[in-house]
């Protein structure tokens, strides 16, 4: 496998580990529902509130001769019932999830994981609510 292949199935890993783990999230769960409503793709008029994994940007970063990665997962929250104040309280549960989160991912060791940004704003359509969550997680290559 070419080392590009080698990074686009670590980042598809790290994806669907970070999937799983806030799907399971009890706290998330009290608020996208059981099972939580957290898509990595276009889904056809979901539930309010729902989130989506729109943008995961990646950057080479390597310390100490260990190669490794900057990653950036921004998340859209979409909430529609209760307001400003719904889409907060959902965007914080995503963001508190990722606070505890402890990803194991073959070959890579998670270095950190750390939200860096969060808003929320009224969306065009003036009825519904849109967050957004980017989460910064450093991996290094596993020894």
């Amino acid at each position: 496998m070419s080392a590009d292949g080698m990074i686009w199935s670590a980042e598809a890993a790290l994806e669907r580990a970070v999937l799983v783990a806030l799907r399971a999230d009890a706290d998330v769960q009290a608020i996208f529902g059981n099972p939580a409503r957290i898509f990595d793709d276009e889904t056809p008029e979901p539930a309010f509130p729902y989130a989506e994994l729109e943008r995961h940007e990646v950057e080479g970063r390597g310390s100490a001769g260990a190669a490794g990665h900057a990653h950036t997962l921004s998340f859209a929250i979409h909430a529609r019932d209760g307001g400003r104040a719904a889409a907060k309280e959902a965007s914080g549960a995503l963001r508190a999830a990722c606070e505890r989160m402890a990803l194991t991912l073959s070959g890579q060791r998670v270095v950190l994981i750390q939200p860096v940004y969060s808003d929320v704003l009224r969306a065009p359509d003036l009825r519904s609510f849109r967050g957004l969550l980017r989460v910064r997680i450093i991996t290094e290559e596993a020894t």
